[in-house]
């Protein structure tokens, strides 16, 4: 499967794996503008001995999940629900309860652990026992990550981060947890109507649902996606690549090419802006305060606040 990578961003790509047909958010490399190299160099390899990650993610940070979680009950441990089109997986971890309870297939990884960390920090309880797994892959430095449902219920979800990229650049994979929870709490069953039909949707369809009339997502789409933007979008569901570079070009509301390709991508990268307080340009600070409006989402901004988490560079595209 191969993604087209445009100006600070790449075509959205959805992804079918065996469990369900979904449509897999993601986030890549390209949205750094140029401050993330697309060739990342440093391989993630196994010893061919010891079954071991190179030492670059066999540090001590990981020896708390020395004993390997069994893959039996753990709902889908398996490269294959997770999804390869973007690379080889490397790692799954558990998460049971919110927590993450040690590694399912593969080895330890450290970055995935910090990964972890960070989400931990910022997201509350209920939104983070969501996840139920969360994985590395071993991808072509052009995707950093990917959300998606599990199976077709949405009652539970996967988070697979890209883990060169992710030891590359820690600043940048921050945000990008950030917004690959976005994706996850604007895709559950509470804001997507998972049985809808996709002609008679009268909302927003996003390729594996419909969005209720009080979702985050379409609340966000009648204020900011007026219907003409709306026409030009695939019916599928998918980013609108081309269309998303036309919108950057004349509105200056979006945070790049990437945002402007879908109004989930656009609800993410906004969202990932707010939370960890960005300065964004004044087209898009309406958007920033919008988000304000919602105790909920508002919580992550105060929970990233109180864990101190240092502020990533602004790396967005300017639009218009």
């Amino acid at each position: 499967m191969s993604c087209a990578v445009v100006a600070f961003a790449v075509a959205g790509c959805t992804i079918e794996t065996e469990s369900v047909d979904a449509p897999v958010d993601e986030r890549t490399s390209d949205e750094l503008d140029g401050d993330v190299d697309g060739d990342v160099d440093v391989d993630v390899e196994h010893d061919d001995a010891t079954g071991e990650l190179d030492d670059e993610f066999d540090d001590d940070a990981g020896d708390e999940f020395d004993d390997p979680v069994p893959a039996d009950g753990v709902a889908d441990c398996d490269p294959v629900d997770v999804g390869e089109e973007l690379g080889e997986v490397e790692t799954i971890y558990a998460v049971v309860d919110g927590e993450l309870a040690g590694p399912c297939f593969g080895p330890v990884a450290d970055v995935l652990v910090d990964a972890w960390s960070t989400g931990e920090a910022v997201t509350p309880p209920d939104d983070l026992s969501l996840i139920s797994l969360w994985a590395g892959f071993d991808g072509d430095g052009r995707t950093l990550a990917f959300a998606g449902p599990l199976d077709a219920s949405h009652d539970e979800f996967v988070i697979a981060i890209d883990l060169d990229t992710a030891a590359n650049d820690p600043d940048e994979l921050n945000l990008t947890v950030v917004h690959e929870y976005a994706h996850v709490i604007t895709q559950t069953t509470e804001e997507l109507d998972v049985l809808g039909d996709p002609d008679a949707c009268e909302t927003l369809w996003n390729g594996s649902g419909c969005f209720w009339d009080d979702s985050y997502v379409f609340l966000w789409v009648e204020d900011w996606w007026p219907d003409s933007y709306l026409a030009d979008l695939p019916p599928d569901g998918s980013e609108d690549e081309e269309g998303g570079l036309e919108r950057c070009d004349v509105d200056r509301t979006f945070l790049g090419a990437y945002s402007a390709s879908s109004p989930e991508e656009d609800f993410a990268e906004t969202f990932s802006a707010f939370v960890f307080g960005l300065d964004v340009p004044p087209g898009v600070q309406p958007k920033i305060d919008w988000l304000e409006q919602f105790p909920e989402l508002l919580e992550y901004r105060e929970r990233r606040a109180d864990a101190d988490l240092p502020i990533p560079a602004n790396n967005f595209d300017i639009c218009g």
